[in-house]
């Protein structure tokens, strides 16, 4: 028998309310495909038409739960209906506060904060420090440039290890990848 359990899945992504709109509502159907499993979302804390804020609308719109790790600097555009936010003053702290106790890390396109959390991630779980699931939303193609890179990078012989990451292209088909990466038999 198996069951799902209570995750928290960390959501990064364009803090930029200047995105395409496919973007955005990619982002929001990611948050109410997590809400509709149980899942908390944990995101950057902004509001908005960021890829965080439209997560954090579409887990509240679907009766979820998401919380944010927020700079002190960015309090100004903060989402005001998370219940749960935590303030910290520099980069490093907010981004082990992001990554401290989650299941699981979706990336959606993003800028060059969302390329250094997903380093980040992806050197933990080369160095054998986390073994949390790690998935790319493959809207329209972002990522392609990416991935054909770590191909490269690992042909070459700067990576090892396999491929710390899959890709998708879906919010739906990352929640289906995350929900079968999650589930464990019962009693474990």
């Amino acid at each position: 028998m198996y069951h799902f359990r209570v995750a928290v899945v960390l959501v990064s992504g364009g803090s930029s309310e200047r995105l395409a709109a496919d973007y955005v509502r990619a982002a929001f159907e990611f948050g109410r495909q997590a809400a509709r499993r149980g899942w908390t979302l944990r995101t950057g804390g902004g509001r908005g038409t960021s890829i965080m804020g439209a997560a954090t609308d579409g887990a509240l719109s679907g009766g979820g739960r998401a919380e944010g790790v927020i700079l002190r600097k960015f309090w100004a555009v903060r989402h005001r209906r998370l219940r749960s936010l935590r303030v910290c003053g520099t980069f490093a702290r907010r981004k082990a506060g992001l990554f401290r106790g989650a299941d699981a890390a979706v990336f959606f396109p993003g800028g060059y904060g969302t390329l250094d959390e997903l380093g980040d991630i992806l050197a933990l779980k080369q160095n054998g420090f986390t073994d949390v699931p790690v998935l790319l939303v493959n809207v329209r193609g972002y990522f392609d440039p990416l991935v054909a890179w770590f191909r490269r990078a690992g042909r070459e012989g700067f990576l090892y290890g396999g491929r710390p990451f899959e890709v998708v292209g879906t919010p739906l088909a990352a929640a289906r990848r995350l929900a079968s990466l999650l589930a464990r038999p019962a009693g474990r």
